[in-house]
């Protein structure tokens, strides 16, 4: 007799429709009635999604006879008791066009199994077969599939039986779906393969061989590969999409078309966006998916299930996500230095660093990070880009202690064999434990963790051979990047421009927008009388001074409102960071000197 397994058979049916259909069977199902789920949460996104929530029919059989249920709670089935194999057919709708849950129309389909495979609770331990089944619209004959799924029988399109050992490996392996194209390269001997979906422009020898670079890269730090046979980067490719969710051996990525086209003369800023991204996903490979908080093993994804960690495994990966594409060779000294004030700027601006800690923004990913809304700057702290700052912080006092035969890649390394390796799992102790090298370490991530005291980023990046400038960020999305034009005055608003106006999207506390009494979703039409545009509104922040009043005119809720603005100095956090130069005459022995030997920019 052979073993039990759990099977699903997946159809890609009416993509016009956005449907998936999907049919369960179960062999050896509870005598005392069976109970099936959704997860409500994926791995690595930190929010509930009730994805049991788009399966829009069910229905139950056993002996050809149906089953009765009842629905217990929002993400459960409770079928009725019944003797031999029990058949469930389901219908999902799937169109989130993010990597986080499941999409289908007729350009692409894409799933994660936390989607689409309910859970035999129970039998989770179980293999369970996945059956793919090719498209019948003619339109999409020329589909293929991509997935780091065990083959167990399918065709030269991909199509067929795939294996997981249990429910655990198959929700955490995504499956993409569609007009592929894929290139294959080899890190250390283990194969790797990029796969596109959607339209695209790329130059695929050039990315893999910087992703080869990137890789290669990552394995030496930890000094070993991850135990996967092979390893997918999944990428749907949009107009102007991103995003990343790492898995146990592949990740599914969104970015934009442009950011694949690579011309050598003129190396985009968004390639290099798309390969930090990359970077990223690949380092979660040890840091989250096998050095992970305690609370993460098992995962449980019925519930929230909350760490005080993730300032450590969302921000010390955004650390060095940039990083090691610099260490590969592909970065240049210099752009990396304006990705690293990008990042320090988004860590440091609003209020919101101030008055969240970091310990706080990892419990709360749930709600305040995850469910971002227009006021976030002014009240939390993004455990990535202020958890990457604390990263770089300790990562120089190491290097400093040590007078550079150290650094945070030494830390890293003694994490993986005494937590990751072994799936042991951390508390904060043990992170705090084996950060603090020193004292002042210690003391420094005692304030960092758990108060929102502003961090001495200055003074360590001054220390270790950079200048500081300050400018402004760009006036209409305020984001941090290189310096335009000098701002005289400034309003301390995102804004988007809309055929009727300019709509406010977020606002800065006490900024000039915020005093004259406008908020987020308000159109702002006339500045002064003229008609406001992204143009216009760039063009006005030339005209004025600081203290200049001028009246606006707004909708809200359809009604046209008028006010006083008095215009505001420019907000000075778009941080521009450049290598001081030394000078001859600064002798060898002095520590500015001794600085630039240590720090993480240097000496490649």
């Amino acid at each position: 007799m052979s073993s039990p397994v759990i099977h699903y058979h997946v159809f890609a049916s009416e993509p016009h429709h956005h449907y998936f259909d999907v049919t369960l069977e179960i062999t050896d199902p509870d005598p005392n009635g069976q109970l099936l789920r959704l997860p409500a949460w994926i791995p690595g996104s930190y929010m509930i999604r009730d994805f049991a929530r788009h399966i829009v029919e069910f229905e139950a059989s056993c002996d050809k006879t149906a089953v009765t249920y009842t629905r217990p709670d929002k993400s459960t089935w409770q079928l009725e008791p019944c003797q031999g194999s029990i058949f469930v057919k389901y219908r999902v709708y799937a169109f989130d066009n993010s990597i986080r849950a499941a999409y289908l129309d007729h350009t692409y389909g894409f799933f994660n199994a936390s989607s689409l495979c309910l859970e035999v609770v129970g039998q989770s331990y179980l293999p369970c077969l996945l059956n793919l089944h090719p498209p019948t619209d003619p339109f999409l004959s020329k589909w293929r599939t991509a997935t780091g799924l065990h083959k167990d029988k399918v065709d030269e399109r991909g199509f067929g039986c795939y294996r997981a050992s249990d429910y655990a490996e198959l929700v955490d392996t995504p499956v993409l779906l569609g007009e592929l194209t894929q290139a294959t390269f080899e890190v250390n001997n283990t194969p790797h393969h990029l796969v596109l979906a959607g339209k695209h422009y790329a130059n695929l020898q050039k990315i893999i061989e910087d992703l080869t670079k990137i890789c290669t890269e990552q394995q030496a730090l930890f000094g070993e590969a991850p135990d996967f046979e092979e390893y997918y980067f999944l990428t749907i490719v949009t107009t102007d999409g991103y995003g990343g969710l790492e898995h146990h051996n592949s990740t599914a990525l969104m970015c934009a078309r442009e950011s694949l086209e690579t011309i050598e003369s003129k190396r985009s800023p968004a390639y290099l966006d798309f390969l930090s991204l990359c970077s990223h996903e690949y380092f979660h490979n040890w840091n989250v998916k096998r050095l992970k908080p305690k609370e993460f093993i098992p995962y449980q994804l019925t519930h929230e299930t909350y760490t005080d960690q993730l300032w450590f495994y969302e921000g010390m990966t955004s650390y060095y996500d940039d990083l090691m594409v610099l260490r590969a060779g592909i970065m240049t000294q210099e752009e990396y230095l304006v990705a690293l004030g990008k990042l320090i700027s988004r860590a440091l601006r609003g209020a919101g660093p101030a008055r969240q800690s970091l310990v706080e923004s990892s419990t709360l990913a749930w709600t305040t990070f995850y469910q971002q809304n227009e006021n976030a700057q002014n009240a939390i702290s993004s455990y990535y880009s202020k958890g990457a700052v604390v990263a770089l912080l300790i990562d120089l006092m190491i290097r400093e202690a040590s007078n550079g035969k150290e650094s945070l890649d030494d830390v890293f390394r003694a994490l993986w064999e005494s937590y990751g390796k072994n799936l042991k799992g951390t508390t904060v102790d043990d992170l705090i434990n084996a950060l603090a090298r020193t004292d002042e370490i210690r003391n420094f991530l005692q304030t960092a963790l758990y108060q929102p005291n502003e961090l001495p980023w200055r003074h360590w990046l001054e220390k270790s051979g950079l200048t500081i400038d300050m400018a402004a960020s760009d006036p209409i999305t305020m984001q941090p990047g290189p310096a335009g034009a000098e701002q005289i005055v400034g309003l301390g608003a995102v804004f988007s421009e809309q055929p009727d106006g300019m709509q406010i999207q977020r606002v800065f506390e006490h900024s000039a927008i915020a005093n004259a009494g406008l908020s987020a979703k308000d159109t702002l039409v006339a500045v002064d009388n003229i008609k406001c545009t992204a143009k216009t509104l760039k063009l006005l922040q030339q005209r004025f001074q600081p203290g200049d009043r001028v009246i606006v005119h707004f909708f809200r809720d359809e009604q046209l409102f008028n006010r006083e603005l008095t215009f505001a100095v420019p907000i000075r956090d778009n941080i521009q960071l450049s290598l001081t130069e030394v000078h001859s005459e600064v002798k060898p022995e002095t520590k500015n000197a001794q600085a630039i030997t240590w720090a993480p920019w240097h000496n490649l």
